[in-house]
């Protein structure tokens, strides 16, 4: 049998199961389109880094207008998704410390 990683979204099946507000129901299916999106992004970026790496490999060069369109745009995410790790801790810090 293969080892299958865990469930990382185990504890929002548990809350989508557990909640029967549709008003709660709208904000977790809300954050869902969020995690949707996030994960979209992220693939993109990992497939623009193999085309890179595959791309070196095999000697080929970039233009100077394509790695300067990469970097901004990884400099985009970069700070985006620092910002948003931030506001997510202070968020969980906030929803622990109400509890």
């Amino acid at each position: 049998m293969t080892d299958h990683p865990p469930d990382r979204l185990e504890p929002v099946r548990r809350l989508l199961a557990d909640t029967q507000d549709p008003k709660l129901r709208e904000l977790v299916a809300a954050t869902l389109d969020i995690l949707v999106e996030d994960t979209k992004l992220v693939l993109d970026q990992t497939h623009i880094a193999r085309d890179i790496a595959a791309r070196t490999s095999a000697g080929d060069w970039f233009a100077t207008t394509e790695l300067r369109e990469i970097m901004a745009d990884a400099d985009f995410f970069l700070r985006n998704y620092k910002q948003q790790r931030e506001e997510l801790k202070q968020l969980k810090a906030g929803l622990l410390a109400d509890g």
